[in-house]
């Protein structure tokens, strides 16, 4: 069998709900075949992690069994770890209430990021989040991602 590579990138952003939609708006646009999903996160997430959770994503929409119609709503399920989409809405959707704001974006392949790394790179209104050795909490956010398609 053989392993696909994923590639992913997540930016703290600097943004309001217009400004907000604008962006992903565009993200997606330009990036076409790339997962980009806007989240909000009381602390910043661990990249490594989130790279295992879009891999999730990934997979599944190339097996088509993703948890909802879009892969951007399947991640989007998996980081708020509920299949319910209202839910994942309250939980980690960018339009309730934010403090601070996420932008994960993943593609299969190498090298499918660098347009989007050079253009939001030059933007202060976002900062790369650096990755880190993967903590419990993190390994538990990858476990529960992965449980939610269980049973599917």
């Amino acid at each position: 069998m053989e392993s696909t590579v994923v590639e992913s990138v997540c930016w703290e952003a600097s943004l309001g709900a217009a400004p907000a939609e604008a962006v992903l708006a565009k993200a997606k646009a330009e990036n076409p075949g790339v997962v980009v999903q806007l989240f909000k996160a009381d602390s910043a997430p661990n990249p490594a992690a989130l790279e295992l959770v879009a891999a999730q994503t990934l997979a599944a929409a190339a097996a088509g069994t993703t948890l909802a119609d879009k892969p951007e709503l399947d991640l989007l399920l998996r980081l708020s770890g509920t299949r319910q989409i209202g839910e994942a809405f309250e939980v980690a959707g960018y339009r309730s209430g934010a403090r601070r704001l996420f932008l994960l974006a993943a593609s299969e392949g190498t090298g499918s990021l660098r347009g989007m790394k050079a253009s939001l790179g030059g933007d202060a209104r976002f900062s790369e989040v650096p990755r880190r050795e993967l903590s419990e909490e993190d390994l538990d956010l990858v476990e529960r991602a992965a449980l939610l398609a269980v049973g599917t």
